[in-house]
Formats: C-alpha cells, structure tokens, sequence
C-alpha cells in the first residue's frame, strides 16, 4: 500500500486532453498524447517545462497522413486533430522519423539537412518550436539502450 506524501499533494499535474475524444482523435493525437503521458510520469520535471510554453505547435505526419495541433496553455495541454491556420511552430516528416528524433536514435539537424524533417517557424515567436521539441524529447531514462 502506497501513501501520499505532502510531496504528492503539492506536485503539480499536467492534464492532457484529446480535444476530439479518444474514438475521434487521429492516431497521431492518440500517440502523443500516450507520448507525452509517459514522459511526464517519467520525468516529473517535464511539467514546469509545459507550464512554460504558451502557444500552438502543429504536427503532421506525412507517413502515415494525419495532421494535429498541440496547445500549450495555463491549464495544460489539449492536442487536437487538423492543423491550425495560427499556430507558432510546425514539425513535419514521416512518423517513425519524428519519432526517432524524440527518443535520440536519429538527428533532427541532419534531417532537416537531408529535408526529410521541416521545421516550420513564426518568425515573431523564432525559438517556440525547440522549445517544444525540448519538451516532447524522451528522457534518457526511456530511451532505448545503445547499440
């Protein structure tokens, strides 16, 4: 049996939320979410680095298609299907390579050298998509061993 310590009470949470439900959200929405659900519990940490950013950050998936928006805001983060027309940063490329820069096994720079990964930025908010992407990246206690 596990109690809660006055640590436990005061932690702070991090609510993420399929705007589209869980039967509507695409299966990008729904990885991420699962994504962002076990980096957090992981490392704790990742919830004062999302209470941070404010803004949109769109996803789209060429590989398999499906496109959606992450909104970073005070009471957590929502991810939605389909892009917004406002958001402040996007990353774009096939699924298994965004994934694959996440937990460290290829190198977001060489691909966006090779362009087969976009960033896309707002040139009023130029730091916004690293941002989140140092966000979203798997802690070194999820990543899988070296080989």
């Amino acid at each position: 049996m596990t109690t809660a310590t006055s640590a436990d009470v005061s932690a702070p949470l991090l609510t993420v939320t399929l705007a589209d439900g869980e039967e509507q959200a695409n299966v990008l929405a729904r990885l991420l979410k699962q994504h962002i659900d076990a980096i957090v519990a992981a490392e704790p940490q990742k919830i004062v680095a999302a209470a941070k950013i404010h803004g949109k950050l769109g996803l789209r998936s060429t590989e398999p298609e499906a496109d959606v928006t992450v909104l970073f805001e005070d009471q957590g983060i929502t991810i939605k299907n389909g892009l917004d027309t406002d958001v402040d940063g996007t990353i774009t490329g096939p699924l298994k390579l965004q994934t694959e820069t996440l937990v460290g096994k290829a190198n977001p720079y060489r691909e966006m050298l090779r362009r087969t990964l976009k960033i896309g930025i707002k040139w009023s908010r130029p730091l916004f998509t690293a941002q989140t992407y140092g966000f979203l990246k798997v802690p070194p206690s999820l990543r899988p061993p070296e080989e």
